[in-house]
């Protein structure tokens, strides 16, 4: 129950009603014994900037920042940590005690914790926010390249990559691509229903898309068929992002099993 002493966290996003998150979070601030609350928050590009300085006013303990905010919101927080600062991406934000905002982003360490991304060949479907976080996190991983598919914003991520690792081979494939060269393949689109690429066994694949009833997506179907080598749904993404958001806030370490419990009653790790 929601109690005037109770905290709140956001969710701030265009939409936000079928995201998995406030049943994760909520679950993780009762089994702490936390009386706080995570509200999903629709916000609208053109509000956006007064939606994150309203954090502050309503006295939020902070909020996650999801599609298609990340970007936009790197350039609104007060102070960035040095992974948001590096991707250019926030899905974290936390509000301190003067009501500044501090952003940063848990996207890449949900995947690259996840896989062996070292001298790896990577192939990147989609180019928002999500990837652009991802792909800073996979150069500071020690990948091997990096190929990047996407219907927009192929080239703008990929300069961004360029810029950030020079000696880099970067490559900017045709929608939708080959992925016959990948070690990893990461879908970084909403693309649930619809293969994009078919995997090999002895690939890694993860998908950050999941559908709400937690039925696998498209690719991860193909990719548990085909015997991939590691196989990391959305669900697991979201549960790795959001410990560690939880973390950024609560300053305690979060329930990770309760968490993943909340959204996958089965508690499967893949």
């Amino acid at each position: 129950m929601i109690t005037g002493t109770t905290r709140l966290v956001g969710l701030i996003g265009d939409p936000v009603a079928h995201w998995l998150s406030p049943r994760m979070q909520n679950a993780a601030f009762e089994a702490c014994g936390l009386d706080w609350a995570y509200v999903p928050l629709h916000v609208q590009s053109a509000a956006l900037a007064d939606a994150l300085r309203g954090l502050a006013a309503l006295a939020f303990v902070g909020a996650n920042v999801t599609i298609p905010h990340k970007l936009a919101s790197c350039k609104l927080c007060d102070e960035l940590s040095e992974v948001a600062a590096r991707g250019g991406s926030v899905n974290t934000v936390i509000v301190r005690e003067d009501g500044t905002l501090f952003g940063t982003s848990t996207d890449g360490f949900a995947v690259t914790s996840a896989v062996e991304p070292a001298g790896a060949d990577v192939l990147m479907l989609g180019a928002g926010g999500a990837a652009q976080a991802l792909a800073a996190a996979l150069v500071d991983a020690g990948i091997a390249s990096l190929a990047i598919s996407s219907a927009e914003r192929t080239e703008e991520l990929a300069a961004f990559v360029r810029a950030l690792a020079p000696g880099l081979e970067v490559r900017e494939l045709a929608w939708p691509p080959s992925g016959e060269q990948a070690a990893i393949i990461i879908n970084a689109t909403p693309i649930k229903d619809e293969l994009p690429v078919p995997p090999r066994a002895d690939q890694q694949v993860v998908d950050l898309a999941y559908t709400p009833d937690g039925l696998p997506t498209a690719l991860i179907a193909a990719a548990r068929e085909a015997g991939c080598s590691t196989v990391v749904d959305g669900l697991e993404v979201l549960v790795r992002q959001g410990a560690a958001s939880f973390e950024h806030w609560a300053g305690i370490e979060a329930p990770i099993d309760v968490m993943r419990s909340a959204i996958r009653p089965e508690g499967r790790s893949d």
